[in-house]
């Protein structure tokens, strides 16, 4: 008897508002909850502040003002800490994430790529070299 060996994808589940994104759970360094964010002046409005994790300061990113989504609850966020390419953000969500796999030949919705969210807010940062900083 073969047992056929199943590949998976893992994922982290994590919510804005009504939504529920997937990112690869390897992106995932650290779950927290929110304390303190110490806000940054002068930057983009999605991002939300910064705080201290594992001795580096992280930038805590709210998606919901990235995409457009209307917030549910501020008060119980947590924060998913991503390392991209050796960087590390921290993205506000609105529930507790959670773990999940699906067969590889699956396709799943809202699925956001780390490297790519990560370019895309370094796009729409203003010039200024302060503000650049931020992301890196």
């Amino acid at each position: 008897m073969s047992e056929e060996i199943r590949e998976e994808k893992h994922f982290c589940v994590f919510g804005i508002g009504e939504r529920e994104f997937l990112i690869p759970k390897e992106s995932v360094i650290q779950i927290l909850d929110i304390t303190k964010i110490f806000p940054i002046p002068g930057s983009p409005d999605y991002i939300v502040g910064a705080l201290p994790v594992r001795g580096k300061i992280v930038p805590a990113i709210d998606l919901a003002k990235v995409y457009n989504i209307e917030r549910i609850n501020y008060s119980e966020n947590k924060l998913l800490v991503l390392d991209v390419e050796g960087e590390k953000i921290g993205i506000l969500s609105d529930i507790t994430p959670f773990f999940v796999s699906f067969d590889k030949d699956i396709v799943v919705d809202d699925y956001l790529d780390p490297k790519k969210l990560y370019e895309k807010l370094k796009i729409k940062q203003p010039s200024s070299s302060k503000t650049n900083e931020i992301l890196s």
